[in-house]
């Protein structure tokens, strides 16, 4: 993947977009209470802000060529955070209560449990499109990517969602369900683009 200069307007206008897709997301709101609605809003968009960064330091950051759809992912033998990148963590986790610390980084610890027991992956962190923009063009264009990243680097692309409404569309794209799992009150489906025999 080549890197991408992107202009502080960008970065703040996709950091925005994702966040914005993103704030019904239950993973979100089992992150932070969303009871003060731009409380919730800062505090997930300090986590997509911070997600963003590393994506895109870890060369993991692909935008359409329309400029609507973006995806954020990483290599899992690349993936390696810098002190200040601990620091930036441990200050989004400031915002969030000490018991709910515990039983996020629990859940956390079981999704990651739950997939692909494997060396190496590209997992897949966000995709979003740009509200109301009804097309799938720019996520063909970034399956289509990611596609042949992972088959570049024989390597196989996971994720995980618990939306139903985009299943389908993930299936369409040549991702499979390997495993589900309860995850506090919904169903997570994992998906891979390549079965492999653990």
């Amino acid at each position: 993947m080549n890197k991408l200069n992107l202009s502080k307007e960008d970065k703040k206008f996709y950091v925005n977009l994702i966040t914005e897709r993103f704030l019904s997301n239950p993973r979100m709101i089992l992150f932070f209470e969303n009871k003060n609605k731009e409380k919730y809003f800062r505090n997930v968009k300090n986590l997509v802000k911070y997600c963003f960064n590393l994506a895109s330091k870890l060369n993991g950051l692909y935008i359409s060529k329309n400029k609507k759809t973006i995806v954020l992912f990483y290599e899992k033998k690349l993936f390696k955070q810098s002190f200040k990148d601990y620091i930036r963590y441990l200050q989004i986790l400031s915002n969030i209560k000490l018991k709910k610390i515990i039983t996020i980084l629990r859940n956390e610890k079981r999704i990651k449990n739950s997939r692909m027991k494997i060396d190496n992956y590209i997992y897949v962190w966000f995709i979003a499109q740009e509200k109301n923009y009804g097309k799938l063009d720019g996520l063909i264009e970034i399956n289509k990517i990611l596609i042949n990243y992972s088959n570049k680097k024989n390597l196989p692309i996971l994720l995980e969602t618990s939306n139903i409404e985009v299943l389908n569309l993930y299936k369409r794209a040549g991702f499979r369900i390997y495993k589900t799992k309860k995850s506090n009150g919904e169903i997570l489906y994992f998906f891979t683009n390549k079965l492999i025999t653990e």
